[in-house]
């Protein structure tokens, strides 16, 4: 019986692993190396950074055409959106690229070429001896359909329900294998799959996921972030068994572990999950699954004694050509670990320098940490600023209520004194029995005098009132300039003065740009090592201080756009109309309350004259209560129109909140990338006291290496005469036979099984395919 389980599971476990690996590290690629760095990495481009980075990595180089398929998804993995990038390389420079695609709305994405629509599902780019980039929309069935189940503490639960839920949470992937093709093996036509690797991802925050365990992947902690990838290849231990007959090795079979699905458990608080993803390609497997079957056939061990004499004799004769090559190899051991030894004197001088220059970066990253300190302190007293105008326009509105209430107030007296004055002219008139004539004029000149008194002080207080909501206004229009005005100096300043203007660091950025373009290589080379690293922390410097200088005539412009918007222009002029009218109808009410007055000393001196005065001041009162419902009209207007300019100024104090945050985010990166160069210092340190003991050590290899080559030629020697006089006579005696189940795994790992188009490809054309599946986030109400 052949060692399926130790050969079958090697060639696809290693190679998923290795590239598991490797994906979650740095790459030198150049599809990286062409992005812009930026301040911070989004979860997306971790994820998948972390689970493409090795995929096809060796078999794109050559293709002429990749196409990456974005499959945007439901938190259960139902596909809502599906779009297609395809990148077309014309390396002969061609005037035009041919090309056959089943997508819609397509468009060029780096460029301006057109195409031709041939109509028989081809397309002809202008090329112009250019690559082309273009996408377009798909509805074709996914080769691999991708579905997400949820439980919490051990019972399966929605997506939307889970949010904010804590207890024992299991997220688990299947993977569908959709595809068929059809190989020949032992001159038989058969069905068979098209292997699909399937890399599944997350980023789950420490503070909320704890205990966190993978079947058939691994965690990686990252900082505050857990980096959980899972791989399967689905469909594919199906397939093995279908393909083979043989009963001893379908009994093996039912032990390879070869997974089809990707499940994750966790203790979780509050649960929240921006996004999931899965990467899928057909040929992640490559050469090193071929490698790993030849090992199978070398290796293989049938039950039969014939089949192990034949693999004896065959091996035999292999132990006797390596043992004569073992003696050659050793003969390029020993060139080599000459060649080793000079390579290790090179490194060790080498990483002597790398730790010299690695602690000046040390010190420079210190320096921008403090300088990220200042420019922190300084929003942080823009943040402070927006507070305190906050807490004035909210005071304003509280004061323009008050007034509103002691206008309502005023109203109703005004109504109660129209009263009095109607029961004082009946009192003067009076009756048969009852005159009132004396008593009611002492009462009314008293009441007159009140009134004209209280009148004083609220005309008074609209005065003031006034004159306040002037000086309110004359302050916000001036806000704006003021807080860009400091928040640009706080800016120039971290620039060292020598630089005052976007243009003076638009000119610097374009001399760097053009500097750092020759390439770290030829830049180092002709001015000096370090030089390029030196003007890429400018370049990055500047580069902040522009985006930072834009920020802040975003926020300068949208305090302008807010203060001098038709609504707060119309809440203002109501404003200042109501506090002027206000303080107008106040004046008019003194007067009259002073006439009032007046009128009720009258009464007392002249039975007529206090008489006619009566009826003119049941007339007055009238028209009093009857202003006074009219202003009370006009402060509602303005308590309104307070209560606005608040809200406005909570907003301007949110977005200072927002500011702030941002600036004690940009400080803790400064402070990360500080510590970062301090770690780098220390590892050139280790790496240049490694290269001394390389160094030692490769003196004692050669040596060693000069001994091995002696020995090697007396094993030759002996196994030659070993395999002539044992082994071949007794393989004459055997023959064996187990190449057809071989044949049908190689079937499966073979060019025509592999994936290549999504879209289609042309006659010729070798192509590449990749599938990245993201999954929507699942997150309470309120935090969305």
């Amino acid at each position: 019986m052949i060692k399926w389980k130790k050969y079958i599971c090697v060639a696809l476990s290693a190679v998923m692993m290795a590239s598991l690996a490797t994906g979650c590290g740095d790459t030198n690629d150049s599809s990286s190396s062409d992005k812009a760095e930026a301040t911070t990495e989004s979860e997306s481009d971790t994820l998948q950074d972390a689970l493409t980075s090795e995929i096809s990595k060796d078999g794109a180089s050559d293709a002429d055409k990749e196409e990456t398929v974005y499959v945007l998804a439901d938190a259960n993995g139902n596909a809502n959106d599906v779009t297609v990038s395809t990148w077309l390389k014309n390396s002969d420079g061609a005037e035009g690229l041919n090309d056959k695609t089943n997508l819609t709305d397509i468009q060029n994405v780096k460029g301006y070429e057109e195409y031709k629509d041939n109509g028989d599902g081809t397309i002809t780019w202008a090329a112009n001896g250019s690559d082309i980039y273009y996408q377009g929309k798909s509805n074709e069935e996914l080769p691999v359909d991708v579905k997400v189940t949820y439980k919490l503490d051990g019972e399966e639960i929605e997506p939307s329900e889970l949010a904010g839920k804590s207890g024992k949470v299991t997220i688990r992937f299947d993977y569908t294998n959709n595809t068929k093709k059809t190989v020949t093996v032992d001159s038989k036509n058969t069905e068979v799959i098209s292997p699909f690797v399937m890399l599944s991802g997350m980023i789950l925050p420490v503070d909320k996921f704890s205990n966190v365990q993978v079947e058939n992947g691994k965690v990686i902690s990252e900082g505050s972030n857990q980096i959980v990838v899972g791989y399967a290849v689905p469909g594919f231990k199906q397939c093995l068994q279908d393909g083979i007959n043989d009963s001893k090795i379908e009994t093996a079979l039912d032990n390879i572990d070869v997974p089809d699905y990707v499940e994750v458990t966790a203790d979780v608080t509050d649960f929240e999950l921006s996004m999931t993803m899965t990467v899928a390609a057909s040929d992640l497997l490559g050469s090193s699954a071929e490698d790993a079957i030849d090992e199978v056939e070398d290796k293989a061990d049938v039950s039969s004694l014939t089949d192990s004499v034949d693999q004896l004799g065959d091996s035999a004769d292999q132990l006797e050509e390596g043992s004569g090559k073992i003696t050659n190899g050793l003969e390029t051991l020993k060139d080599g670990t000459y060649s080793l030894k000079k390579g290790a004197d090179t490194l060790a001088d080498g990483a002597a320098s790398l730790e010299t220059y690695t602690s000046q970066l040390a010190a420079g990253t210190s320096q921008i940490s403090t300088a990220m300190g200042t420019l922190d302190d300084g929003i942080k007293s823009i943040k402070d600023g927006s507070s305190a105008l906050n807490d004035g326009a909210k005071t304003l509105a509280t004061g323009a209520k008050t007034v509103d209430t002691s206008v309502g107030t005023l109203k109703s007296g005004a109504d109660k004194l129209n009263s009095g004055a109607k029961e004082l002219q009946a009192g003067f008139e009076g009756t048969d029995s009852n005159p009132g004539l004396s008593k009611g004029a002492s009462s009314l000149a008293s009441g007159a005098s009140n009134a004209y008194a209280g009148s004083q002080a609220l005309a008074k207080g609209a005065t003031e009132l006034n004159n306040g909501v002037n000086t309110l206004i004359t302050m916000l229009t001036g806000m704006p300039s003021q807080i860009v005005s400091q928040a640009q100096s706080n800016v120039y300043s971290q620039l060292g003065g020598s630089i005052t203007s976007e243009a003076g660091i638009d000119a610097a950025m374009s001399q760097l740009e053009g500097a750092l373009a020759l390439g770290k290589t030829t830049l180092d080379a002709a001015k000096g090592d370090g030089t390029y690293d030196a003007y890429f922390a400018q370049y990055t410097g500047l580069a902040k201080a522009k985006g930072a200088l834009n920020a802040i005539d975003q926020i300068g412009t949208t305090l302008t756009a807010t203060l001098t918007s038709e609504e707060t222009t119309a809440q203002i002029t109501a404003l200042q109309q109501g506090a002027e009218t206000l303080d107008t109808k106040m004046g008019e009410l003194s007067t009259g309350l002073k006439t009032i007055s007046d009128g009720a000393s009258s009464i007392s001196t002249g039975i007529d004259s206090a008489y006619a005065g009566v009826k003119a001041i049941a007339k007055g009162t009238g028209d009093l209560s009857r202003g006074a419902a009219a202003l009370k009209k006009g402060t509602k207007t303005l308590s309104d129109g307070a209560a606005t300019i608040s809200t406005n100024m909570n907003t301007l104090y949110q977005g200072s909140l927002t500011l702030a945050n941002g600036s004690s985010q940009l400080k803790t990166a400064a402070g990360t990338l500080d510590s970062s160069a301090g770690q780098i210092a220390a590892g050139a340190k280790t790496l240049s006291d490694g290269a001394s003991q390389l160094d030692s050590g490769s003196k004692t290899l050669d040596d060693g290496a000069k001994e091995l080559v002696t020995g090697s030629k007396t094993l030759s020697d002996g196994m030659k005469q070993f395999n002539e006089e044992g082994i071949k006579k007794i393989t004459k005696l055997f023959a064996g036979n187990y190449q057809a189940d071989i044949d049908y795994i190689e079937a499966l790992f073979s060019d025509d099984t592999t994936y290549t188009s999504f879209t289609g490809t042309i006659d010729g054309t070798k192509s590449t395919v990749k599938f990245i599946y993201e999954t929507g986030a699942i997150k309470s109400d309120a935090e969305k």
